[in-house]
């Protein structure tokens, strides 16, 4: 599946309520302009072998931090980590500076879909994607 499919079966309103959520409400306004501009772009071509993975981690007993699959997405105490990832190698990319363009054509991993609604995971991947700018 890929986030341009996501985008079509998602409405922003639910999404928004994650972002306020876990990222506050400040930039609403522009991440619903962003969501439709998204929406909206034609297909661009990007690698099928890159796809986007989030993982959640809670600070343990130590105040260290340790990666979950066993969590509530609406947990404000977790946090979230979104990076690409390719079946050819176990590193994990970041999105930060990726081509907006080019952002709906990637594929979410399996483990993502799994473990995360629709609504979740463009949450994190639209704050992950303008940390630096909504340009």
């Amino acid at each position: 599946m890929k986030i341009k499919d996501i985008l079509h079966n998602t409405d922003f309103e639910s999404v928004a309520r994650h972002m306020e959520l876990h990222y506050g409400s400040r930039y609403i306004e522009d991440y619903r302009h962003l969501y439709d501009k998204l929406k909206n772009f034609g297909s661009n071509s990007v690698s099928e072998d890159f796809s986007i993975i989030i993982q959640a981690f809670r600070e343990n007993d130590n105040g260290d931090s340790e990666y979950t699959e066993t969590f509530d997405e609406n947990d404000t105490s977790l946090y979230f980590d979104v990076s690409g990832i390719t079946s050819n190698d176990d590193c994990l990319y970041s999105i930060i500076g990726i081509d907006k363009s080019e952002f709906p054509e990637y594929n979410i991993s399996p483990k993502t879909l799994k473990l995360f609604s629709y609504s979740a995971i463009l949450a994190h991947c639209l704050h992950e994607i303008t940390f630096l700018s909504f340009d």
